[in-house]
């Protein structure tokens, strides 16, 4: 794999085995998508979310595992809200062999980067290569001014990532926990999702804080010492 030349982290723990997919079928269909992808089936893949319904996970990754099977192979991750990066840093990717971009809203309305994405969609698709693609609507909802550049992102096999059910959510949390060397009981995490908000970047972020008061106090997470941590 190589690395552009910017200040883009990716995650090692980002891979397919540790997403939290649930109980629905429409998120196992596109993991099973994405594991197929990466093993060599090039294909264009649009995927979209509300944040923190595990996009950027699975563009991490699908990036891991294609550099696992392809060590001499190409592939690049470009969060497209990174303030580094240009439109020109982009037509220099046509000669990776699969590329991935997270969060194409934060590019569109502007001519040089559409044009840029354009161009790269037919480079990629002439040499039978691969793109993924993220976002947070679906192509048709996308507010882009170069019509072309929509229609090529309509024909992409698109998926929607169905966001988790509290119960789901619950078993995320404590995996995360686990992960962490933390002890998350099933009582302490209900009480977290009745008491907070349900998103998960919120949740994730609220963990951390728990994470860090946890060792600082040397004490495990009780409802007790939770509603002390976040003044509940």
């Amino acid at each position: 794999m190589q690395q552009l030349p910017l200040d883009i982290e990716i995650k090692a723990d980002a891979t397919f085995g540790n997403f939290v997919a649930g109980a629905g079928e429409p998120n196992q269909q596109l993991i099973s998508l994405l594991e197929t992808v990466a093993s060599g089936n090039n294909e264009f893949v649009y995927l979209y979310g509300e944040p923190g319904t595990g996009r950027t996970h699975l563009l991490q990754a699908f990036t891991h595992r294609y550099s696992e099977l392809f060590p001499q192979r190409l592939v690049a991750y470009l969060p497209l809200d990174n303030i580094q990066l240009v439109p020109a840093m982009v037509d220099g990717l046509a000669s990776f062999d699969a590329i991935c971009l997270d969060g194409i809203e934060h590019c569109l309305g502007d001519k040089a980067w559409e044009t840029a994405f354009f161009n790269l969609y037919n480079q990629l698709k002439e040499h039978d290569k691969t793109l993924i693609i993220a976002g947070r609507l679906p192509p048709q909802q996308l507010d882009v001014s170069l019509q072309d550049l929509k229609s090529r992102l309509s024909a992409m096999l698109i998926h929607a990532i169905q966001p988790l059910p509290d119960d789901d959510k619950r078993v995320l949390l404590q995996k995360k926990a686990e992960e962490r060397g933390l002890e998350l009981t099933e009582e302490v995490a209900n009480f977290l999702l009745s008491r907070q908000q349900r998103d998960l970047p919120y949740l994730l972020d609220m963990l951390e804080k728990l994470d860090h008061a946890s060792l600082q106090a040397k004490r495990r997470l009780t409802i007790p010492f939770v509603k002390q941590v976040l003044d509940l």
